[in-house]
């Protein structure tokens, strides 16, 4: 008797689901994605019981015949592609046929679509056909999914709390509308509210202000970056809306919602000045590209796909958004509830060692300082600050014509030493041998993790060798840090190789740079006369990013005088 059978149409059908329909969110994203090939500009989503209960979603797209109402639900049946030629440059959002037999295999299905004088009605249930009929026709397609996984009761148990489904469902609504501002989104509750509107006007920047608010879209820059492969286009986020995780980096590849670790992670290395550690940009990024170039037949659910150049698309969004952020004014303006500008995880006992403040500029009270800054779009920008006074020996009170400035000494003090160390580090490569070498001690476990890995601090600059069975002797250092703590220094960087396995040179470099203006700076509770306040204003102002300290929190807020008028009530 043989062994090997074909498996039933029904049983494979609904174990291909399992690959394509995880949860209710994903049902929705396959719908809209057929909706969207369909051309539908208006499309509306309506959700019950989050989605286990029911999912209903209406186009006005093109509809379908008679006939080919029943051959959608066939598995790898498709309008989308008849070539292998066309498997190669494809730009439809579906192209594999699997979306609804999946989809039918675990619910209950009821279509209604048209595309002429005769509409046409399916139900399908555990994927089996019970009707197909005539009905009125309507420009489009009707598709309502009910009793989801209620022929596979595990399935079912898998599922999350209907807060977090319903939270899965809103995600993929408000993605796809960003990826499509010329299609109209509504995405109702059971109540029968709307808690998705968006116009269809196609402006990316409405659809992130009906989604998001007010709020974010006010603090969105747009960003245009192109060479010969890629064009982006979208907005990224000022500093001051940074997200606690991932979810707010959209990433589209030719209006497609993708997923890919690697281009999230070049994002966020591009706002490292900009953003604390454990902080993530919000972002809204269109990547249009040949579709020849990538591949996203790599997973049922196509959205993890590949792309070619990398090297190329990693060079242009890095140096694209630093130099966005880099251009644009973005002092965080306090409104009447300053606490939203506090970043959750921050240290505010800075017990670090400090740096003397020279006083080589003298200058009166009256008299404001008037820095020249950078900003897009903005001529002949100035800052004008006169600094006043302290609070708790911590933050500077400086005065403008229109408000006035709070400044945090240490935070502007660690952005002033980060750039100096920079360039030093640019400009100064060479090493210098030392006349007496000085011993560095660890663990020994920490001492056999690094022994191995004396080339990385080679490459910094630092040539070192295990010294007994506990320390490293230092016996040359690069010539800019002849005036820096070096046990500190070299501690730091050997932690960071061993305990994170950081081995890029360029990153070790920076974090040791980051780390060494920190410590440099100027404690906490420590009182700076007016001229010293002055002086470090100044110089916070001639820095090429005077917003972020080298770990990326703010250097200073703004309070406008009209935001004060309105918290004592002066003005309505």
């Amino acid at each position: 008797m043989n062994k090997i059978q074909v498996m039933d149409s029904s049983l494979s059908n609904m174990i291909a689901a399992g690959e394509v329909v995880e949860r209710p969110a994903n049902v929705v994203k396959e719908l809209i994605e057929n909706a969207l090939d369909a051309k539908a500009t208006i499309i509306e989503i309506k959700i019950k019981g989050a989605g286990r209960t029911l999912i209903r979603v209406k186009d006005n797209g093109v509809g379908m015949s008679f006939d080919d109402a029943s051959l959608a639900f066939v598995r790898h049946a498709t309008s989308k592609i008849k070539s292998k030629q066309d498997l190669l440059r494809i730009k439809t959002l579906g192209f594999r046929g699997e979306a609804l037999p999946s989809i039918a295999a675990v619910s209950r299905v009821v279509l209604e679509t048209s595309e002429g004088d005769v509409g046409t009605r399916i139900i399908i249930e555990n994927d089996k056909q019970l009707t197909k009929e005539k009905c009125e026709a309507r420009q489009g397609t009707i598709i309502e999914v009910s009793k989801l996984f209620y022929a596979t009761p595990a399935r079912l148990k898998f599922l999350k709390s209907d807060i977090t489904e319903y939270s899965n469902i809103v995600d993929v609504v408000s993605k796809q509308a960003l990826a499509n501002p010329n299609v109209a989104f509504t995405l109702t509750n059971e109540s029968g509210s709307a808690v998705i509107k968006t116009s269809g006007r196609g402006d990316l920047l409405e659809v992130i202000k009906d989604i998001y608010g007010l709020d974010t879209a006010q603090n969105m820059m747009p960003i245009k970056l192109i060479n010969n492969d890629f064009e982006i286009t979208g907005y990224i986020g000022k500093f001051i809306i940074s997200k606690s995780n991932r979810n707010y980096l959209t990433l589209l590849v030719n209006q497609r919602v993708v997923r890919i670790p690697l281009l999230q992670n070049y994002i966020i290395e591009a706002y490292s000045d900009y953003i604390p550690k454990g902080r993530y940009p919000f972002v809204v990024l269109n990547i249009k590209v040949d579709p020849a170039i990538i591949d996203v037949n790599i997973h049922p659910t196509k959205s993890e796909i590949k792309i070619e150049h990398n090297d190329k698309l990693e060079d242009l969004i890095k140096e694209g958004i630093k130099n966005c952020l880099a251009g644009n004014y973005m002092i965080p303006e306090v409104n009447n509830d300053p606490a939203q500008f506090l970043q959750p995880n921050m240290d505010q006992s800075f017990s670090f060692g400090e740096m003397e403040l020279k006083e080589n500029v003298q200058q009166s009270k009256e008299e404001p300082t008037i820095v020249t800054t950078k900003e897009v779009g903005k001529s002949n920008n100035t800052i004008m600050m006169t600094p006043i006074g302290q609070i708790h020996g911590t933050y500077i009170v400086a005065e403008a014509p229109d408000g006035f400035y709070l400044i945090d000494q240490h935070a502007a003090m660690e952005r002033i030493n980060y750039e100096y160390y920079s360039k030093k580090l640019q400009d100064r490569k060479e090493q210098t041998s030392l006349l007496i070498p000085f011993v560095v001690e660890f663990s020994l476990n920490m001492i056999n993790a690094i022994k191995d890995k004396l080339d990385l601090l080679e490459e910094a600059g630092i040539k070192a060798e295990v010294f007994g069975s506990n320390a490293l002797k230092i016996s040359s250092i690069p010539v800019w840090m002849s005036d820096v703590d070096l046990p500190s220094y070299i501690t730091d960087l050997v932690e960071e190789i061993v305990n994170k396995k950081e081995t890029n040179i360029y990153k070790l470099r920076d974090y040791a740079v980051k780390t060494m203006a920190c410590k440099a700076s100027l404690k906490a509770n420590q009182h700076l006369t007016l001229s010293e306040m002055d002086h470090l204003i100044k110089r916070l102002l001639a820095c090429d990013n005077p917003h972020n300290c080298a770990h990326g929190r703010p250097t200073m807020l703004f309070y406008s005088t009209y935001e004060l008028q309105k918290l004592f009530m002066r003005v309505m």
